[in-house]
């Protein structure tokens, strides 16, 4: 995909709002839309008796975007100190171990299977990382390319590198992966959410295809507009 759109400083701030506001919604933050637009675009506290920790998981994503173009321009690719920066900026102010892998053993709640043991979790990591590059390095079309990063994509979070916050760091390394490697980038909706999960639950990369491809397609008619 062409860089250029994010040239468009309406689109990126179109894209950071709704980012902010799916991603940390599907983690159950309760502000709306509009209130996330509020603090990110008008840097306003919206109303009386705002939520603190729901203030800061959307405010953070005001960094986000900038990083990750910044890195897209200097072709960096992502590893596993990569990964902690993305966690460092996304849980500021959250919790205390920001940008560390976890050191106690973590669980999904309702999940059939484990997660990786803290100990395992830089090797691991590194060599589904590895793995990814490999394939994406060989002769494959788009469809190929976005069935691996999203293959990755259920990977990370049975990994569950940290004690907290994997689904929004999970969820930007893909946009990010998808920008590197020339794909129509997406955001995982809340009205999406049930199916997203039930993917990530059962491990069901094809329901996964499916959900990304009706939102690549929505990201692109939103894109056409800024145009």
């Amino acid at each position: 995909m062409n860089l250029e759109i994010f040239d468009n400083a309406d689109y990126v701030a179109d894209l950071t709002v709704r980012m902010a506001h799916h991603s940390t919604a599907i983690e159950g933050n309760t502000l709306s839309q509009d209130e996330t637009a509020t603090i990110i675009l008008n840097r306003i506290i919206p109303r009386k008796g705002l939520n603190e920790r729901e203030f800061y998981e959307v405010v953070n994503y005001r960094r986000i975007i900038p990083f990750m173009l910044e890195n897209l321009h200097n072709s960096r690719k992502i590893d596993n100190e990569f990964i902690k920066e993305i966690h460092a900026i996304l849980l500021d102010k959250l919790i205390y171990n920001q940008g560390k892998f976890k050191t106690t053993q973590n669980m999904i709640v309702g999940a059939n299977f484990d997660t990786t043991p803290p100990y395992q979790v830089p090797y691991v990591l590194k060599d589904s990382l590895d793995n990814l590059e490999y394939r994406l390095k060989q002769d494959c079309d788009d469809d190929e390319k976005l069935l691996a990063i999203l293959e990755f994509h259920l990977r990370f979070e049975k990994i569950h590198p940290f004690s907290d916050g994997n689904g929004r760091v999970g969820r930007f390394i893909m946009f990010y992966q998808v920008l590197e490697n020339n794909l129509m980038p997406f955001i995982i909706t809340t009205e999406l959410k049930d199916k997203y999960i039930f993917s990530l639950r059962e491990n069901n990369v094809k329901e996964l295809i499916k959900i990304v491809k009706e939102l690549q397609f929505f990201e692109q008619e939103r894109i056409n507009k800024f145009n």
